[in-house]
């Protein structure tokens, strides 16, 4: 059988070199991408460590526990890497909120907190603080230098490196172990060793230790692909889905992604059938030009046994060729550019809000991410090789029970799609003959013209559906850029305090404006607020669940959304835009009309709408021109007061109409409800004129600032200079961050448009072979027609009737499979699986174009190509 096998792929050269081909490169691709998003997952990995702590879990710490702790417990089922216990010993408030802190060496080190200059301190009266704090507190930063807290001196004796996340929002100085407290707060950090499922060793150490689980905090960033949750197990999901009210096809996918990793599993899945689909299609045509032989070896006595031993031979010899060799060398390329691809299936979120990352030059946190490494994805490839070893099994025997449904004599015939004689009349009058040959040969085989419309829309289908995902993200991450990631700015002025209070005074803003560098400035009112509502408008009752059970929103405003008596009190942000920024919320528009001559005086007022996790907007059925309740406080000077339980009298209650309502407000706060991980909170947003009129609110909390291009240091210099007598005013500067996040688009356009091309040429290279063979499957008949006359050119234009007819098909078939079904899908994934904030932009008209002239043009050359070897090689031979 081997030496059958091998003689025939000596034999059949184009053929073998076809599937070989198709085995490579498919391989070369399905390695390629799956080595890419797991490069993608691990460095996203080492990152997060760096940003928010090398550990995975933290608990409450019982002394019992911390003396029963042993380096390893492989026989109770887990094995602890490293502990590290971290002590809060009190807190102060002016002129920041910061933390005094405790924290053993392991705990520095599984934190990056470890010491940069200096040393740890070891008596009552040291202190030891990170740069960014220290620099806000507005010290140098030297140890030996006298610190001044409250009142009380404290000596510095080191520096430790500066926090990454916002979840350090609070700053820390770190004290003694005999620093002395009213009341102290312990936690345990642990690190598991990362083989199998973590959460499976969080519960043997639970177990082991007789701890709860209940104040478990999980450091998701980090665990996320490391098994750091159970997953929901896939019957619950779908029974969920499938009785349910709520369920649904868009809940499957989302909880497949949340809980089994969908998106790199599923791409693996696709990448593989894609594989097993061109491989299929290729050898099929191989093995139709030699049913004859295996008919004649079938009448000799060989069995179907050894017939499938010689058809697997064959494919598996060629997989175990192409398949190493395209994942060798599909992993080689890759690497040479992985840096400037490392940023297509990332997470890393360069974003100044609460628990992401930020990048920034002046009083913030400094630090490198790690240059990006690029990771083999061997469990990827193991898993394609024994998919498609698998599946060539069952091709091959597949493709035996279609040889054996044919009797010898027929399957001696030759190939089954070969036209029989049939007693059918194909032409009544005088009609062209070469195209009812055309129609005869080419046209009558359904079956076959089908699966050659397939391989010629295949690549242009996807082509299509890749350049409307890439129009519409790189709208929606532009406007991602300026909502959900705070980055429509290069610099950021807003105050360090929990008091709504504090405010920039307008004198400051009037002297940022006259700085010769400053291209625009948009400085934002704010009054934290609460819309009252009735209990029947609030159609998703679980949507402020989370909130309301976070410790934070529970003690700080006693709860989000808050029940009293037939109505709802639901904390929202108003803020006070200027006209431009207002003129920008058009581009989220979702109903209704924005002007800002309605937003100089009255009472109009632009409402964010809610967004579920599918992707729905919702604004309690309320639409433009309806009415809503909000109630302010008159005085902003006591924290109390945002729980709106005091006294009717200490508040304003105010009826606004609704103009317009949008999906994401533009500038906003990081003060009071978008902390802790939480951000895009329900806000309503009206105009600066309208804040000072009807609330009496001049100053300003927070201020986006952009500079004239080419701009300096000198400029940061210069806004630090005028913030400088603000209390608790910070200058942050996002330039990195927004260059970060504009290569990470241009990174992901490029992939996906080099994948999208990779896909049609993968596409044309099937188109050819398939083509080809139907046309030469017809040599015979071809040459009785030239024999009876039929010049060459005349041979040439009834093959080019075929492949124009070919082509215009083709573009037909795409146009309809595109616009009816493509695109509908499309804008569903967009808008409820990836959530873009826009997902109507066309695919350019000029692409359109190219893809249906590329379509006509691919379809004549194939059609070429065998015309030519037939007029080549002579009427006798062809006979």
């Amino acid at each position: 059988m081997l030496k059958l096998a091998f003689q025939y792929m000596r034999y059949y050269k184009s053929q073998t070199m076809a599937i070989f081909f198709s085995i490579f490169l498919t391989a070369a691709l399905l390695s390629s991408i799956g080595s890419l998003m797991y490069s993608s997952q691990l460095n996203e990995t080492e990152n997060n460590r760096k940003i928010y702590g090398d550990w995975h879990y933290a608990l409450p710490l019982n002394p019992q526990v911390l003396k029963s702790i042993k380096k390893e417990y492989k026989e109770q089922g887990f094995s602890l890497e490293q502990y590290g216990v971290k002590e809060m010993r009190g807190k102060i408030t002016f002129p920041y909120e910061i933390t005094f802190v405790w924290g053993d060496n392991s705990y520095l080190k599984m934190t990056d907190r470890e010491l940069v200059k200096g040393s740890y301190p070891a008596n009552p009266g040291e202190i030891a603080a990170d740069k960014f704090t220290l620099s806000n507190l507005g010290y140098k930063g030297e140890p030996g230098e006298m610190i001044t807290l409250e009142g009380r001196n404290y000596t510095l004796t080191g520096i430790l490196k500066s926090p990454w996340a916002m979840d350090f929002d609070q700053m820390e100085i770190f004290v003694s172990k005999n620093f002395k407290s009213a009341d102290s707060i312990s936690t345990l950090y642990v690190k598991f060793r990362e083989k199998g499922k973590l959460y499976q060793q969080l519960y043997a150490f639970l177990d082991c230790c007789k701890i709860s689980g209940n104040e478990v905090e999980n450091n998701d960033k980090v665990t996320k692909y490391l098994g750091g949750e159970e997953p929901e197990s896939l019957y619950h999901i779908l029974k969920f889905a499938l009785t349910d009210e709520k369920g649904n096809f868009t809940y499957i996918v989302l909880k497949l992604q949340a809980e089994y990793n969908l998106a790199f599993y599923g791409m693996v899945l696709l990448l593989c059938v894609f594989s097993l689909c061109v491989i299929y299609s290729i050898f099929q045509i191989s093995v139709s030009k030699r049913i004859s032989q295996y008919g004649i070896m079938e009448t000799l006595g060989i069995g179907g046994s050894a017939l499938g031993g010689t058809l697997l031979a064959e494919l598996w010899m060629l997989f175990l060729l192409g398949y190493p060799s395209g994942c060798f060398i599909g992993n080689g390329i890759l690497k040479l550019f992985y840096r400037n691809l490392a940023g297509v299936f990332t997470n890393l979120s360069p974003s100044p809000k609460a628990g992401d990352v930020f990048f920034t030059e002046v009083f913030s946190p400094k630090a490198d991410i790690e240059t990006p490494q690029f990771h083999t994805a061997y469990p990827v490839m193991f898993t394609g090789f024994l998919f498609l070893f698998f599946a060539i099994f069952l091709i091959g025997v597949f493709t035996l029970h279609s040889l054996k449904k044919q009797p010898p004599r027929q399957a001696m015939a030759g190939d089954p799609s070969v036209l029989k004689g049939r007693r059918k009349i194909y032409s009544k009058r005088n009609r062209n003959l070469a195209g009812v040959v055309v129609r005869k040969f080419m046209f009558s085989n359904r079956k076959k013209v089908t699966g050659i419309l397939l391989s010629l829309s295949m690549g242009g289908c996807i082509f299509l559906c890749t350049t409307y995902m890439v129009e519409n993200l790189k709208i929606h991450a532009e406007m991602s850029l300026k909502s959900d990631d705070g980055l429509g700015s290069p610099y950021q002025i807003f105050l360090k305090s929990n008091l709504p209070g504090d405010t920039i005074p307008e004198e400051t803003v009037e002297k940022i404006r006259e700085l010769p560098q400053l291209a625009r400035i948009h400085a934002t009112k704010y009054i934290p607020s609460e819309l009252t509502i009735k209990k029947p408008e609030l159609e998703w009752e679980e949507y402020f669940d989370e909130q309301n059970k976070d410790s934070y929103f529970r003690e700080r405003y006693g709860g989000i959304c808050v029940g009293r008596g037939n109505d709802y009190g639901i904390k929202y942000n108003v803020y006070g835009y200027d006209s431009s920024l207002i003129s920008q919320l058009k581009d989220f528009l979702l109903e209704g009309e924005i002007s800002e001559k309605d937003f100089e005086k009255g009472n109009k007022i632009i409402a964010v709408a809610n967004q579920d996790g599918q992707g729905n907007f919702n604004f309690y059925g309320k639409h433009p021109g309806d009415t809503i309740l909000l109630k302010v406080p008159k005085k902003l000077d006591d924290g109390e007061i945002l729980k709106f339980n005091n006294p009717q009298e200490d508040y304003l209650e105010m009826e606004f109409e609704l103009a317009a309502i949008v999906s994401r407000p533009l500038a906003q706060e990081n003060r009071f409800f978008n902390v802790n991980g939480w951000k895009n909170h329900p806000s309503l947003i009206l105009s600066n004129p309208q804040m000072e009129t009807l609330f009496h609110i001049t100053d300003y909390s927070f201020m986006d600032i952009e500079p004239v291009l080419g701009a300096d240091d000198t400029f940061s210099d210069a806004l630090l200079q005028a913030i400088r007598d603000v209390p608790r005013a910070v200058l942050k500067d996002y330039r990195k961050a927004i260059q970060t996040r504009k290569n990470y688009l241009g990174q992901q356009q490029l992939f996906f448009t080099g994948i999208a091309v990779i896909f049609l040429a993968i596409s044309l290279f099937h188109i050819m072979n398939s083509v080809n063979h139907s046309i030469l499957s017809h040599r015979r008949e071809y040459g009785i027609i030239r024999a009876m006359g039929i010049t060459d050119s005349g041979f040439y234009r009834m093959v080019l009737g075929a492949g124009i007819s070919y082509g215009i098909f083709t573009d037909v078939f795409i146009f309809l499979l595109y616009h009816i079904f493509l695109r509908r899908f499309m804008d569903y994934y967009m808008a409820h699986v990836l959530k873009f904030l826009h997902f109507t932009a066309s695919v350019p008209m000029g692409i359109l174009g190219m893809v249906f002239v590329l379509n006509l043009f691919v379809s004549l050359i194939a059609v070429m190509i065998p015309a030519g070897k037939i007029l080549k090689a002579g009427v006798i031979e062809n006979l």
